[in-house]
């Protein structure tokens, strides 16, 4: 799973983005790493293959102006037109997401997510994740026969609806709503625009996202592991699923906006201390053989904790688990942190870095 980070404050964005995403990337992630800032009407960006320290080799990211940013590291990848942030035809907008299709993919939501890629490469617009193919070819294909990254899709709707209606705050809000909706899908997404030096707006459908308030200061991050431990945070919030929010600088905002064709159920509870219930029993004692978050099943043995139907969206796929499952992970390692029972070392999975827990 991506881990992705925003901060919008009265301090340079670029040093705390940068830190942050350190703290998260190599719970899953570390593959690909980008960042994104606005100052003075510019948007500032830069991506690599590679982990936040080749970020910070590769590119002068460290050194962004701003006080506003988002950032992303995925665990996935091998081109770097594939890492995050995604921006828009203008260049004003950049979006990092978090996400799957893995529940929605279906021959519907291919069939729309083409139809919107091909109508902005009928209009000129440059598709910049565009690729081809040599071992599989993509259900994400356009007429040239290219294929392109699912996540572009949000950021071309995004800038473009902006674009034609002016970056205002509630545009901005009203822009997330309804990209979402045309696409939803297992998701979060964060966006910010150049004309909106201050402004994060977020989407999120059933990913992990948090917000911190103190002061003058907003973070966002998919956990609160994260967030800087000599911040004393005033407010800590989870995102509720299928919400619509902004962050600006001290303040946070939940709207009312709701997406179009997608439900989410809400994480109760019962919900909640069943899951932790249960990673409390994977976790407890494993310093010999700690677990991953891949090792959590809650897309398998753990769905029974879930009501029915298991995917109420548009674009449902048989067997999909549309529901906050990550979440719900995360935040029970945040809790264990919290006890003082956390434990993290480092481990690998394909090959490829990836921390591991256990608790005692």
């Amino acid at each position: 799973m991506c881990n992705i980070a925003g901060y919008t404050g009265n301090r340079r964005a670029a040093p705390v983005l940068i830190e942050m995403i350190r703290r998260e990337q190599f719970m899953d992630g570390g593959q690909s790493t980008g960042i994104a800032t606005i100052h003075a009407g510019k948007l500032y960006t830069a991506k690599v293959l590679g982990d936040v320290d080749t970020l910070l080799r590769e590119t002068d990211a460290l050194n962004f102006p701003g006080t506003t940013g988002i950032i992303h590291s995925r665990p996935t990848g091998n081109l770097q037109s594939h890492a995050h942030p995604f921006t828009s035809e203008d260049g004003k907008l950049a979006l990092v997401l978090n996400g799957t299709l893995r529940d929605v993919a279906t021959p519907a939501f291919y069939e729309k997510s083409n139809a919107i890629m091909q109508g902005f490469m009928d209009r000129g617009f440059t598709i910049k994740s565009a690729y081809t193919s040599a071992s599989k070819k993509s259900q994400l294909a356009l007429s040239n026969g290219m294929n392109y990254h699912d996540s572009e899709a949000y950021a071309l709707m995004l800038g473009d609806m902006l674009a034609e209606k002016g970056a205002t705050r509630e545009n901005a809000l009203e822009a997330m709503t309804a990209a979402v909706s045309a696409l939803p899908a297992d998701i979060v997404a964060l966006g910010i625009h150049a004309d909106l030096p201050d402004t994060i707006t977020i989407g999120d459908v059933t990913r992990p996202m948090h917000a911190g308030t103190v002061g003058e200061e907003t973070y966002l991050a998919t956990t609160p592991l994260a967030f800087p431990e000599d911040v004393a945070f005033s407010h800590i919030l989870q995102l509720p699923p299928a919400s619509v929010c902004q962050a600006t600088p001290g303040t946070f905002t939940v709207t009312g906006k709701q997406f179009d064709g997608v439900r989410v159920e809400q994480i109760d509870y019962r919900i909640a201390a069943a899951i932790y219930q249960r990673m409390e029993a994977l976790l407890k004692g494993q310093r010999d053989d700690p677990k991953s978050l891949y090792d959590m099943p809650c897309y398998e043995e753990w769905r029974d904790v879930w009501s029915a139907p298991e995917v109420d969206c548009k674009y449902a796929k048989e067997g999909g688990l549309l529901k906050s499952y990550a979440t719900i992970l995360y935040d029970a390692l945040w809790s264990f942190y919290k006890q003082g029972r956390l434990h993290t070392v480092p481990g690998e999975r394909k090959g490829k870095p990836i921390t591991k827990f256990w608790i005692d």
